[in-house]
């Protein structure tokens, strides 16, 4: 039987791709952001890993956030132009912020202490993904 490894978690296509923190900090450093520059921020930390932000998850997360309370927004209605939504970041999230930091660095070294553990076991690692497409570039 083969197995399908673009739908495999070992894909990484299931994996979250820590949009809540990356609201949260982008927040924390672009005070009173409309929900499109969030997103075009964010995914300038992420694009040179073809990795996309759904502009409708990311309202669905700002959504869920706001009624945790650490996110909290209002209404921008300029003169001219359609009303934005603004969103920023309240105490609570800044605390959230802080939890994420503290949890993503143990995550950080578990994932250090595994690569460490498997470049013991494989002293030459498969080629990655990129690896491979640059060699095929040459």
């Amino acid at each position: 039987m083969s197995v399908n490894f673009q739908d495999c978690p070992c894909s990484g296509k299931n994996m979250t791709h820590f949009t809540a923190p990356w609201i949260l900090l982008t927040l924390y450093d672009h005070e009173g952001i409309h929900g499109y520059e969030l997103k075009k921020v964010i995914k300038g930390y992420m694009e040179d890993l073809g990795i996309s932000i759904n502009i409708t998850g990311l309202y669905r997360h700002l959504r869920l956030m706001e009624k945790r309370g650490v996110v909290s927004s209002e209404w921008d209605t300029p003169n001219n132009g359609p009303a934005k939504r603004l969103y920023y970041l309240t105490e609570s999230g800044k605390e959230c912020l802080w939890r994420w930091m503290q949890t993503l660095h143990i995550q950080l070294e578990l994932i250090a202490r595994f690569l460490d553990k498997a470049g013991s076991v494989f002293p030459s690692p498969p080629l990655s993904k990129i690896q491979i497409q640059a060699k095929e570039a040459l």
